[in-house]
């Protein structure tokens, strides 16, 4: 056999190497594609699921607690009118719920999960902010909230006041 047919019949089986270990290259990084799509989806199935929890949690516990929604009322109604324990649970009430719709806008800024965006909460938060209680109370604290939420907050608010006032 001479050198000649020695160097085509390695090159042949190096180009045949080359193409099996590009066809086993494909199907890996297929597979770890679809790996990576099932773990999105799935993280953007908990942080929708995560919302509805807290929403349901919130929502379960004025049911149970009928006083409770009562001082919830109260308040929306006027928190300068309420007394200090009054004002402290309201208070407590109002940080709950915006904790939950803060978690859910961060977890949407960051997780693109819910397929309407933020629009369903940020109803809920207009829905809060039209309550006179509501504005008084933020008036008068100053709640723990990361700035894009504050900043959220705040927008929102004017554009409400805005509608109220016109």
């Amino acid at each position: 056999m001479n050198w000649e047919a020695v160097g085509a019949i390695a090159e042949a089986i190096g180009v045949i190497a080359i193409l099996v270990s590009l066809v086993y290259l494909a199907v890996q990084i297929r597979q770890s594609t679809e790996q990576f799509t099932r773990g999105v989806e799935a993280t953007e199935l908990s942080a929708f699921e995560r919302n509805i929890e807290s929403g349901n949690h919130l929502r379960e516990i004025l049911i149970l607690h009928p006083e409770l929604a009562e001082l919830m009322l109260k308040g929306f109604k006027g928190y300068e009118g309420m007394d200090r324990a009054e004002k402290f649970r309201f208070g407590l009430l109002l940080r709950n719920m915006f904790s939950g719709m803060q978690g859910a806008y961060i977890r949407q800024l960051s997780v693109k999960h819910d397929p309407i965006d933020f629009e369903g909460t940020a109803r809920v938060i207009d829905e809060l902010l039209t309550h006179r209680g509501t504005q008084e109370w933020l008036e008068t604290t100053t709640p723990d909230w990361r700035p894009e939420f504050r900043k959220l907050v705040d927008e929102r608010l004017v554009q409400i006041k805005e509608q109220l006032d016109a």
